[in-house]
């Protein structure tokens, strides 16, 4: 596997979940709701702040509430560091439980005619109701800016693989189509945004090959709010 291609990686993996995914009749048709907050404390460092709610994210029968707090770090002029907690709770009587510790490195890359690609590798150390396991995560995502007199349409597309130290084995992809309106002009591709609000609408599609439920549709909505 080593010998692989991160683009044959990646397709290899989509095939083979869709494939598991296929096998499997059980599908969950989700709406998920978040807040986020970014707080700038200088030029290179800002503060995520972040709360929703998902059902089926990561327990099938659990309406999951989540709060999270990050630190960003503006590493270079196309790479992003991240590292924060998230907090993951039961909003219903099915018990839940997760205490995360995340860490992130992500590139961009502009691309002409106003297109830009980011990668974004993922560690998370997981206490799942008191059980402890690592969790690595892929994305790879494309966009381009559009303008729209004051505004801004960014459509985009994702895609992401999940390895699962608890099956020890690339279990999940999920696959990710929406679209930003930010509400002023945004610069090119520009990471850390500032005086501005966001409305991301987006439609996710999950497979997973070893967990509850294999299938999920979802309909996201995100506010963002950076000062």
């Amino acid at each position: 596997m080593a010998k692989l291609g991160p683009g044959c990686l990646l397709i290899l993996l989509l095939l083979g979940a869709t494939t598991h995914a296929q096998e499997s009749s059980e599908t969950k048709k989700e709406i998920w709701p978040e807040v986020d907050v970014y707080i700038p404390l200088n030029e290179r460092f800002r503060l995520l702040v972040e709360a929703g709610s998902e059902k089926a994210g990561e327990n099938r029968d659990s309406l999951e509430g989540n709060v999270a707090a990050y630190l960003d770090l503006f590493f270079r002029k196309r790479i992003t560091l991240r590292a924060g907690y998230r907090r993951g709770f039961s909003l219903d009587d099915n018990p839940f439980s997760e205490h995360r510790v995340v860490f992130d490195q992500a590139f961009h890359k502009p691309l002409p005619h106003k297109f830009a690609f980011s990668d974004r590798n993922r560690q998370e150390l997981r206490w799942l109701s008191g059980d402890f396991s690592t969790r690595f995560r892929n994305r790879g995502m494309i966009e381009k800016t559009f303008l729209a007199g004051k505004k801004s349409l960014v459509p985009y597309g994702s895609g992401e693989i999940f390895y699962d130290s608890r099956f020890s084995t690339f279990n999940r992809v999920r696959v990710t189509v929406g679209t930003e309106l930010v509400f002023a002009k945004r610069e090119f591709w520009l990471m850390n945004l500032r005086r501005q609000r966001v409305l991301d609408f987006y439609y996710l599609w999950q497979a997973d090959s070893r967990s509850q439920p294999r299938r999920l549709h979802v309909i996201g909505v995100k506010f963002e709010i950076h000062f």
